[in-house]
């Protein structure tokens, strides 16, 4: 099925008091993070309606191979003028369109990739995604569709026009909150700006509905909360000397770190999962916890401090690491390979640790060792 993407970004901004598509966020125009929302999910035929200040959304872009469609009556009509005119032009070009308004540029990988599958099986005309039960963009529209979208008036715009296909619509939960996104005015906008520019700090809340929605047993869970509270641990004593720690992208990664866990090479699946979310930082993180890069094990940072205090949570309790690790070798004292790389993952872990002790003292981390095996003691009064 060939899936042809379709940008409006004709209209004059008005109430924005500024020109939307070429607005800033993370130093790029608003139109070419929208771009990127479809590129990142392979669509190739991306078509954008311009109007006011045409040229100069056509210079922003023109290194991003998309195709230009100019609405001359910008002035004279509304966005749903935009989309039939752009529908007009591809419709006899793909099977099926995603659409976005201009200012819905932070769509991630994981929600696009979602409609492709559904409407790829060619059960239902349209989808389109839901967070939260708020419906959002974008929809994804079969050809089926078309006729009848380039003939409706338009009264109620797109939404109405769809509303004709509603036993053929199919909605998808996403935990995409970006699919919301409504800029109309300038808080708007920096409310956006600002969310997007922070979205790597997930609060407690979101990392909870990130594993529910993907079905995370309560066992691993647990597992994720005991990881966190070693690594808050850690990251709070290592910064009251050298403040080099993001304590909130730690607490992410580690709650998270185990979100695929029940499949094969967990770690690569899981970041790989979130890298589509969106989650850069926190992806990387996930990616190293199982094996660190020869490079970074001399390092101490968010990912160091995860794959540490990971090693130290079996399910939801603080061991020993010589124990463990002592156990693991004798379980695996036949098998000569396996027993190698348990034996590099003990090095590695034994030089974290050293590392993690020249910067917060001997006594400073015996006392959290105290305290994670549950005896306080008064150790921190």
């Amino acid at each position: 099925m060939k899936i042809s993407g379709l940008i409006v970004a004709a209209g004059l901004s008005s109430r924005m008091k500024d020109f939307k598509p070429l607005m800033e966020i993370e130093n790029k125009p608003l139109i070419i993070n929208t771009i990127n929302s479809l590129k990142q999910s392979k669509i190739e035929d991306i078509n954008i309606v311009v109007g006011y200040r045409g040229k100069d959304i056509e210079d922003c872009v023109k290194d991003e191979n998309v195709n230009i469609i100019y609405n001359h009556n910008y002035n004279e009509n509304f966005m749903y003028d935009s989309f039939k005119i752009g529908l007009e032009k591809i419709k006899d070009n793909c099977d099926a369109i995603v659409f976005l308004p201009g200012d819905v540029g932070f769509v991630s990988k994981y929600t696009v990739d979602l409609l492709i599958k559904e409407i790829n099986k060619k059960e239902n005309k349209i989808v389109y995604p839901i967070y939260k039960n708020i419906a959002g963009h974008p929809p994804i529209i079969s050809s089926d569709c078309f006729v009848y979208l380039l003939n409706y008036n338009g009264r109620e715009g797109l939404k109405g026009g769809m509303a004709h296909f509603e036993k053929n619509t199919k909605k998808i939960v996403t935990p995409d909150k970006f699919i919301l996104c409504d800029m109309d005015y300038k808080e708007d906008f920096y409310k956006v700006k600002n969310d997007f520019e922070h979205r790597q700090i997930l609060s407690y809340e979101d990392c909870l509905d990130l594993l529910s929605y993907f079905n995370v047993p309560q066992n691993i869970i647990n597992h994720g909360e005991k990881v966190k509270e070693i690594c808050v641990d850690l990251s709070n004593s290592i910064n009251k000397y050298k403040n080099i720690i993001n304590v909130d992208l730690v607490k992410s990664a580690a709650i998270l770190h185990d979100i695929k866990r029940k499949e094969k090479s967990h770690s690569k699946v899981g970041a790989d999962l979130l890298q589509d979310l969106g989650y850069d930082k926190i992806a990387n993180i996930v990616r190293s916890h199982m094996k660190l890069d020869e490079k970074m094990e001399d390092k101490i940072n968010e990912n160091t401090i995860v794959y540490y205090s990971d090693k130290l949570i079996v399910e939801d309790k603080f061991v020993d690491i010589d124990k463990r690790f002592e156990q693991k070798l004798n379980e695996h004292k036949n098998n000569e390979e396996t027993h190698k790389n348990i034996m590099k993952k003990y090095n590695t872990t034994l030089k974290i640790k050293s590392n993690i002790i020249s910067i917060i003292g001997r006594n400073e981390y015996e006392k959290l060792e105290n305290k994670w095996r549950g005896d306080n003691n008064d150790l921190f009064e």
